[in-house]
């Protein structure tokens, strides 16, 4: 239930490319989500993020919602997210999630990485560096720390 939360979420949030705020008393979710940024600018592997945080049902839960900008060379099939030799919560959305991921249809959705609160302390301090992987490819990822101290505490 909890990621058919996050999806919707993401659905919500994807009407605009700036920050907001989402409540649907239909569904019971709020929550709020950051702007769009650059977490990394590889020529052929240009990839986009926005951090969310939401509470359903008493639970809450905040996550890096992760989108390939359309090249029209290939689309990234991630299976997995590494930070410091650590694997990170990845739940890739390549099949689940096709079209738009955050006010514009320029992006495909590659994943979601979770972020538990002690990822989310260190990344408000330091951001987040992370490598993505998948059968072929490899892509190194960085949020900046300035966009997760946008998230509430």
């Amino acid at each position: 239930m909890r990621w058919l939360s996050l999806f919707l979420l993401l659905a919500l949030a994807a009407c605009t490319s700036s920050p907001g705020v989402v409540h649907s008393p239909e569904t019971g979710l709020h929550g709020q989500y950051t702007a769009q940024v650059v977490i990394s600018d590889h020529p052929h592997h240009v990839l986009m993020g926005h951090l969310v945080a939401f509470a359903h049902d008493g639970t809450r839960t905040r996550a890096l919602i992760i989108g390939q900008r359309r090249d029209g060379v290939h689309r990234l099939r991630m299976a997995q997210a590494w930070r410091g030799g650590v694997e990170l919560p990845f739940t890739s959305t390549t099949h689940q999630l096709d079209g738009c991921t955050h006010g514009h249809c320029r992006d495909r959705a590659v994943g979601i990485i979770a972020l538990s609160d002690a990822v989310l302390a260190t990344a408000r301090r330091d951001g987040l560096s992370a490598r993505l992987t998948g059968r072929s490819d490899a892509v190194d990822i960085h949020v900046p720390a300035w966009l997760f101290q946008s998230l509430p505490e």
